[in-house]
């Protein structure tokens, strides 16, 4: 991580279709040189760029000038305007950011939001340096460049689930990323690195990366082992490097996918790969569009559904494997299989928990959740 490697960018391209509201795009990147190795199931940690754009709409609201020179957080120099598109994180309101910035604002408005939590907490929501800098109430007027400079806190790397197997892919690696976009204020805001990767780099650029060990989401040793992966949007990733993976050592365990998305016409991921996986029945695959139809329809709901089936995979010794938000598909996905063990394995709520547990302990329950 402190040194990250400057990987070459082998190619961008959609995975959904054009409307798509999950916009997704497949990235491939050359490690080639960089002495990196990844086992499948890591992740690979990624340094952002932010949007030139924003920055120089900043500088002019702030009246700062983007070619002085300014210090960097490596202890270098460099001019204030890559600064900011490279090193420092201008998007993120923590306490920490306002603080210092309201040293320079002084601003009645700042003082009330900072001594509440909770205010502090929704202001910080959908803003940023350039809202604040374009706000009479919140202005800030920095003593000069470093004074701004210094305000601001490192631009850090984001984790993404990697889509590859290294050996399907030798010397090189992929990420499935979704790009972030919403409005917010009067704005469009864009995520900084899902953007900056789904955006503005093309072949032949650099993108800095590590490689981040995820020891707790591995395939089972024994490839006889039948695998349940569960990985709506782009929860997919690191099934892609598993069902690769799988295919190249020959592994006679079966696979079962459940993958979620709002609708099939636009957000299909992958179907090139999936559909000679299915036909040739490596592959048992069940597809939630969430908004195909008029009540919506998620992964949990469908692994209800095939609930006795499941709960047959299980007492085979399948391992189960989860990917995505953590918050509230993770949760739900849990649930349903509580229920499906009790429900279909005779069990009471409480042993269905100790069920689970044990699989956790015997590695056969794992989760790559953000």
């Amino acid at each position: 991580m402190k040194n990250p490697f400057p990987a070459e960018v082998l190619g961008v391209r959609s995975v959904t279709k054009p409307g798509s509201a999950k916009e997704t795009v497949h990235v491939d990147l050359s490690l080639e040189g960089s002495g990196l190795e990844y086992v499948t199931g890591d992740a690979l940690g990624v340094f952002p760029c932010n949007d030139p754009e924003l920055v120089d709409a900043l500088l002019e609201a702030l009246q700062l000038n983007g070619e002085a020179e300014v210090s960097l957080p490596d202890g270098s120099q460099g001019s204030l305007r890559e600064a900011l598109i490279t090193a420092y994180d201008i998007t993120n309101l923590k306490k920490s950011v306002l603080l210092k910035w309201n040293q320079a604002a002084r601003s009645a408005e700042l003082d009330a939001v900072l001594a509440d939590k909770e205010a502090l907490k929704d202001f910080a929501w959908g803003r940023d340096l350039l809202d604040l800098a374009q706000d009479d109430k919140t202005c800030a007027r920095f003593l000069n460049e470093e004074a701004f400079a210094s305000a601001l806190p490192k631009l850090t790397p984001r984790l993404y689930s990697i889509a590859s197997s290294p050996a399907a892919v030798p010397g090189a690696v992929s990420l499935c990323v979704g790009a972030v976009r919403y409005n917010s204020l009067g704005r469009g805001r864009k995520g900084v690195c899902s953007t900056y990767l789904a955006d503005r780099i093309k072949p032949g650029d650099k993108v800095r990366v590590f490689v981040h060990s995820n020891k707790g989401f591995r395939l089972p040793e024994d490839g006889a082992t039948p695998i349940i992966m569960v990985g709506p949007g782009t929860g997919i990733a690191p099934f892609r490097a598993f069902w690769q993976q799988r295919v190249i050592d020959g592994a006679s365990g079966p696979m079962w996918l459940f993958f979620g998305n709002p609708y099939k016409a636009t957000d299909a991921c992958y179907e090139d790969e999936l559909e000679p996986l299915v036909e040739s029945g490596a592959l048992k695959l069940s597809i939630a569009w969430s908004r195909d139809q008029e009540h919506k329809i998620y992964v949990q709901h469908l692994m209800r559904d095939a609930g006795a089936e499941i709960w047959q995979w299980l007492e085979k010794g399948a391992a189960v494997y989860m990917c995505g938000d953590a918050n509230r598909m993770a949760k739900d996905v849990e649930q349903a299989l509580l229920e499906i063990i009790s429900t279909h394995g005779g069990r009471s709520a409480e042993e269905a928990v100790a069920y689970l547990a044990e699989m956790k302990a015997a590695k056969r329950y794992q989760k790559d959740v953000y």
